[in-house]
């Protein structure tokens, strides 16, 4: 006699298997959505999300350490793994089960590397095309010990490259598609999602090198956003003329309602619009950071996500219904139990801020706090969309930066501001003529760096306030170098010239001491008195386990 158990399980696979639409790399109306970082704090399982009609590709984020074959990546996934090997690397059985059904539903899944937060890269082309082997048998067709999705097998790589190093990813990606030819019995993928400024600084060579077959283009956080200087035009032409592969599917990708990001959201009748001018030769459909934020956002009587999928099959004449509906339940007043909201913490020691020593190609990075010193620096710009489940009370509205800790790391997301870009080529670099650098000033600047500690944050925040950035308020010398104008805003060197960036609500511009460093970044407004930002506030998130997984995009 069958079990009841088992009758359903049976039930269920019938059901998935008639409800299964193939997948349609070509289709200009997929819905790609990022899932993982619990940006809202409401995310549910990435079956969930499946179960809806809605989307077409999911985006597991994120990998947010790696370096070479020989050490172990990172993952995090929020609130949504909390198991992990001897060694560390989380060991994921439940989102493994999930892949499997977002897969019978005809689904897609990548798992995406980077993200706004954490410590990747790769020292040589060389490096990188070792580093393939490591992903394919970890999360693809080949073998290893630990696989931390266990038997599922994903469907591809996502790069969500934003540290401003672009090394070893175009050969990684070839690499990769060496590796996909071993499995003919399924179509493995390569994406990047690239900000809207072009060319990208992180993955810009890779997407001009490599075949990669979706770009998810960040129209968020930026000049280019949709209702400013949209630029898809730019990025049209670059599928036609620079990318190695020319049927490349371009996404207008959004944030999935006003907090899923410091700017770039936009309501639907903005995007039917957009939709209805744009060229969409290469089109691919729509991208939104992220699922969570998506399906909370309730908009013409669905949720966000539903209506980026009318638009899109309506926009291509299709005769799907108007209405996409959910199979599940995922409003904005979705709740998380206690326990979940003690695993929301994720975020590493390894992501660093240090004012002294910047990276050559350091655009600011707007969710990392970090607490130790590095080669590199990474700005420290609050956005309302790094509040974690964990974040559902009164912290939440101060839960806009991220404090790391040595094993334990926050759900962010992954939303780099970028300066205008000074061309629109890859191959041609002239100086940009938006910088908004303020006139000069008629005080005398003050050489800060034989100093340190409070010493030094004061004389850089006396030079600040005199509108003299870190030496001349015209120009500056070393391109990624940062400092804050006299009116609290972020600037950065952008070939040549300062350019100013807008800090989140509540915070501000300065030079503040972390332990025995001096960080250059937006934070409380409160804590600028006293030449310091806000530590431990996330401490409150943490586990109480010895164990925990990592962070991220915002």
């Amino acid at each position: 006699m069958i079990s009841t158990l088992v009758l359903k399980q049976v039930v269920s696979a019938l059901f998935l298997f008639s409800t299964a639409q193939a997948f349609d790399a070509a289709s200009k109306t997929n819905v790609a959505l990022y899932w993982g970082q619990n940006s809202a704090g409401t995310q549910q399982r990435l079956s969930t999300y499946c179960e809806s009609a809605a989307a077409d590709i999911f985006l597991l984020s994120f990998m947010t350490s790696f370096s070479d074959a020989d050490t172990l990546p990172t993952l995090n996934f929020a609130n949504a793994c909390n198991d992990q090997f001897p060694d560390g690397l989380l060991k994921c059985d439940e989102i493994a089960e999930d892949i499997q059904t977002c897969q019978g539903l005809g689904k897609k899944v990548l798992l995406s590397l980077g993200g706004a937060s954490g410590s990747y890269g790769f020292s040589s082309d060389s490096v990188a095309e070792e580093f393939a082997g490591t992903l394919w048998n970890m999360f693809g067709g080949g073998d290893a010990d630990e696989r931390p999705f266990g038997e599922a097998v994903v469907d591809g790589f996502d790069f969500d490259i934003e540290n401003n190093n672009p090394t070893g990813y175009a050969a990684l990606a070839t690499k990769l598609r060496e590796y996909y030819s071993q499995d003919t019995s399924k179509d493995y993928y390569i994406s990047a999602a690239p900000q809207c400024v072009y060319p990208d600084a992180s993955i810009g060579d890779m997407l001009a090198n490599a075949d990669v077959d979706f770009a998810f283009i960040q129209f968020y956080n930026n000049y280019c956003n949709l209702d400013k200087e949209f630029n898809w035009g730019t990025w049209a032409e670059f599928a036609v003329s620079t990318s190695p592969n020319k049927d490349i599917s371009l996404f207008l990708g959004l944030p999935g309602s006003s907090t899923a990001a410091s700017t770039g959201y936009v309501d639907v009748s903005t995007v039917k619009s957009a939709l209805e001018s744009m060229d969409d030769s290469n089109l691919g459909g729509i991208m939104l950071w992220d699922a969570s934020q998506a399906f909370s956002n309730e908009v013409d009587g669905g949720n966000y996500a539903e209506a980026m999928k009318s638009i899109l099959t309506d926009s291509q004449g299709s005769s799907t219904s108007a209405t996409v509906s959910s199979s599940t339940s995922l409003s904005s007043s979705s709740t998380l139990s206690t326990s979940s909201e003690e695993k929301t913490s994720t975020s590493t020691s390894s992501s660093v801020s240090s004012s002294s020593s910047v990276s050559s190609s350091g655009v600011p990075t707007s969710t990392i706090v970090s607490s130790s010193s590095s080669s590199s620096v990474s700005t420290n710009t609050p956005t309302t969309s790094e509040s974690s489940a964990a974040a559902s009370s009164s912290a939440s509205s101060s839960a806009s930066s991220s404090a790391s800790s040595s094993s334990s790391v926050t759900a962010t997301s992954t939303h780099t501001p970028q300066p205008t870009p000074p061309s629109t080529t890859l191959q041609t670099r002239t100086t940009s003529s938006t910088s908004s650098a303020t006139a000069a000033p008629s005080a005398t600047y003050t050489d800060c760096s034989s100093l340190s500690g409070l010493a030094k944050a004061k004389c850089l925040n006396a030079n600040f306030a005199n509108g003299l950035f870190n030496g001349s308020p015209d120009s500056c010398s070393t391109e990624g170098e940062i400092a804050c104008s006299s009116d609290g805003s972020f600037a950065i060197c952008n070939y040549g010239k300062w350019v100013k960036m807008q800090c989140a609500a509540g915070t501000t511009c300065y030079a503040y001491v972390q332990n025995s460093d001096v960080d250059v970044g937006c934070n409380y407004e409160a804590q600028k008195s006293s030449f310091t930002k806000r530590d431990g506030f996330m401490d409150i998130f943490k586990r109480g386990s010895s164990h925990s997984h990592h962070a991220h995009r915002a």
